[in-house]
């Protein structure tokens, strides 16, 4: 059982697995006969990028990418014995995890919304119609 986590309580989380993964997500710990189980929420797994730019520089980064990429689902159960080690996240490394979901969550809304432009949509008619429908009606 982890028992250096408090259990039943939401917060941000950073689990090592025994993969070699690292996952960032909202998490919540709970015991299930005598094993812990973490609910984990919107996970993402962390890459981490190194570049050599010139003779002797390097450019290290961070990024995250969704950690199941063909799944739909919010939510993931983590066992205790897939975990190798639990830790929350710093102020910093949270407000770039809530920045990374607000865009990806964005850009979802962008691409379900996007539609073929049609230049009738929207038009009850034209002109012309309309002018002789007033016309009729005016005239008795």
């Amino acid at each position: 059982m982890i028992s250096y986590a408090k259990h039943d309580e939401e917060f941000y989380g950073i689990f090592k697995l025994l993969n070699g993964e690292e996952i960032l997500g909202k998490a919540v710990l709970t015991d299930d006969d005598g094993e812990t189980l973490c609910f984990i929420q919107d996970p993402v797994a962390v890459n981490f990028i190194t570049k050599e730019i010139d003779e002797g520089k390097i450019a290290r980064g961070i990024g995250f990418s969704k950690w199941m990429q063909l799944s739909d689902e919010e939510f993931f159960i983590i066992r205790e014995k897939d975990i190798l080690s639990v830790a929350s996240m710093s102020k910093e490394v949270t407000l770039m995890y809530e920045t990374y979901l607000l865009d990806d969550i964005s850009d979802e809304k962008k691409a379900a919304s996007k539609s073929d432009i049609n230049k009738t949509i929207g038009y009850l008619g034209n002109i012309e119609s309309a002018r002789s429908i007033f016309e009729k009606l005016y005239q008795s």
